[in-house]
């Protein structure tokens, strides 16, 4: 009799255990498309403006990291003559799949103005999101 209970016991902590390790796969459930590509893209515009580019890299497309190896596009993401100090997703028009998004990003420009070693403006941004599977990834124009 006790052995069949702590069997039953180890089959339900087994049981519950399964179930919490299935949570992350929910966590976009219950949000809205908008909802879900605006949260994953404020978490890569992040790590984009903190210089982390190889962790902003795994938000973009699969189709781009076939063709653009992280180490081209961290080369190419820091040799840009302007640094991104800020950015936010300020609107966003998206279907059950695809996503537009408008961004404001704060830009600081360096040696661009004679006399000035930088120049700070704010700009938007467009970007284009696909959902693959149930994750959304960033497209990008080039």
């Amino acid at each position: 009799m006790i052995r069949s209970k702590t069997l039953s016991h180890i089959g339900a902590i087994g049981a519950a255990l399964t179930a919490l390790s299935l949570l992350p796969g929910c966590a976009g459930m219950g949000k809205t498309p908008e909802q879900q590509v605006t949260e994953r893209a404020q978490e890569r515009l992040d790590l984009f403006v903190a210089g982390d580019f190889a962790q902003a890299y795994e938000y973009l497309s699969p189709g781009y990291r076939s063709s653009v190896t992280l180490q081209e596009y961290q080369r190419k993401s820091a040799a840009q003559p302007i640094a991104w100090s800020d950015a936010e997703v300020a609107a966003s028009d998206c279907t059950e799949n695809t996503c537009k998004l408008r961004i404001s990003v704060e830009i600081v420009v360096f040696g661009a103005v004679p006399g000035a070693s930088r120049f700070e403006t704010r700009s938007a941004v467009d970007e284009n999101w696909i959902k693959s599977g149930r994750t959304w990834y960033m497209v990008p124009a080039s």
